[in-house]
């Protein structure tokens, strides 16, 4: 069996790619620019544009399983695409977003659902990894970190479940390499609720100094963020953040459950990535 990787260049799709190679699966991936997949050579990489699912054709010929991850506006053609090539299962990298109230109308929500849409009316097996917030958020205050030892937040008490990477990668392979996931849907977060003070100042704990938070207003957040990312973004952030004062997101168990550990904290996570910070 081979198992094909869209997405191998993300943090959690290269960590899927080393999960399966250790349980000795045969592996592709595929990158619009094969070059700038640094993967190890037992990997065969293929060239594929998500925008052009014709390209998918050689990287999904005999695979039986899928990881994917894409933010496609018409997922359509690129799933039916995998059903020709005769893809039996995919392993859809979704959101937690999909579960909430108002999910059609939001702007994370409805893309991830547009797309577990697509894979289940195309009658493929599936299973839909729904992970929460990524501790991994957290690397976009490393410049601030570093320069001030300083973190400006509009709403420095939002309270997260933040889950790390791999984490999610686990699961993904658990899911690539047999049956026990078939049409699972599971809700993936991290072990214990944080707010993005606790956060902060948990990264300060790993590098063995003093980070502090600064309290901005959300305009001038959103100035700070527009310079990193689109617009549609910033408002996102924002609006998670707001909403996320006084919450109590659920803590899912659905990773220990699944692989019988632990799942792994944000402490975990800082101390793996403590450079960024550095």
């Amino acid at each position: 069996m081979s198992v094909l990787v869209v997405g191998a260049s993300g943090a959690v799709g290269g960590l899927v790619v080393a999960g399966l190679l250790e349980r000795g699966e045969r592996v592709r991936a595929t990158s619009r620019d094969p070059r700038k997949l640094s993967l190890p050579d037992e990997v065969d990489v293929l060239r594929a544009d998500l925008n052009d699912p014709a390209s998918f054709a050689p990287a999904a010929e005999g695979v039986d399983r899928v990881f994917l991850y894409a933010d496609l506006d018409d997922p359509d053609p690129l799933i039916a695409r995998l059903v020709r090539s005769g893809v039996k299962h995919v392993v859809l990298l979704s959101s937690a977003s999909v579960t909430y109230p108002g999910a059609e109308s939001d702007f994370n929500g409805s893309r991830f659902l547009r797309i577990e849409r697509a894979v289940e009316a195309s009658g493929l097996d599936h299973t839909f990894l729904r992970p929460g917030g990524f501790a991994s958020n957290a690397a976009r205050w490393s410049w601030s970190v570093k320069g001030r030892s300083a973190v400006p937040l509009p709403y420095p008490d939002a309270v997260q479940v933040p889950i790390h990477e791999a984490d999610i990668a686990d699961v993904a392979v658990v899911a690539l390499t047999g049956d026990a996931l078939l049409n699972a849907k599971p809700v993936l977060t991290g072990p214990e609720r944080l707010t993005l003070r606790e956060q902060v100042a948990t990264i300060g704990s790993v590098i063995g100094r003093l980070v502090s938070v600064i309290e901005q207003t959300e305009a001038e957040s959103a100035a700070m963020l527009s310079q990193f990312v689109p617009e549609v973004w910033v408002r996102q952030i924002i609006t998670d953040w707001r909403e996320a004062v006084g919450a109590t997101p659920e803590v899912s168990d659905e990773y220990t459950r699944i692989t019988g550990r632990p799942s792994r904290t944000f402490r975990t996570w800082v101390t793996d990535n403590a450079d960024l910070f550095r």
